[in-house]
């Protein structure tokens, strides 16, 4: 039985990921489930055991990025700039591992992701990653800061598309600047 559960994890697993790459490639609205299942190899039938929708499949991509984003949020000390700094490291790491991809589909699609249920989950993440960057009883120009340095991180997806440095010196670059800003130097 073991092997049976362990086939049907592996290709929910590639279904997520063919669809993470279809749909930051082309698009939400253009990526059918028809598509995602010739990329893999398995009929419409085989797909819809797993995922009855785009929607569904989109939000098992998105759920755990958001997962370990709130674990970032979860875990992170804000009250200290030493705290808040390890976050924005630690959201550098969680972007790094998530890949271009992820970035891609959230930022050409953020409209119809926004208006899935599971949209505003995002954004609420978003918002709370936001804060505690900024850190408790924070000015405007805090704020400000914790924002631009939350760009500058997000930033590696739209510089890595001019292929002028490989994405590990992009990270490191976007890194620096996040760090710089969120510290105003």
């Amino acid at each position: 039985m073991a092997g049976v559960d362990n086939r049907r994890t592996d290709t929910r697993e590639r279904i997520l990921a063919v669809g993470l790459r279809l749909f930051a490639s082309q698009g939400y609205a253009n990526t059918s489930l028809r598509q995602i299942a010739d990329e893999l190899g398995v009929t419409k039938a085989a797909l819809y055991f797993h995922f009855k929708t785009k929607e569904d499949i989109v939000t098992g991509i998105l759920t755990g990025y958001l997962d370990g984003l709130n674990a970032l949020i979860e875990g992170a000390e804000p009250q200290t700039a030493e705290g808040r700094e390890q976050l924005l490291r630690r959201f550098a790491e969680h972007q790094a591992h998530w890949g271009l991809n992820l970035m891609r589909l959230i930022r050409e699609n953020f409209t119809e992701i926004g208006n899935l249920p599971f949209g505003s989950e995002i954004k609420k993440a978003f918002r709370r990653l936001l804060d505690t960057l900024a850190g408790p009883g924070t000015t405007v120009l805090e704020q400000t800061r914790a924002r631009t340095a939350f760009v500058a991180i997000q930033s590696v997806a739209l510089a890595a598309e001019d292929k002028s440095a490989d994405e590990r010196e992009l990270r490191e670059a976007a890194l620096t600047v996040a760090l710089e800003v969120l510290h105003g130097r």
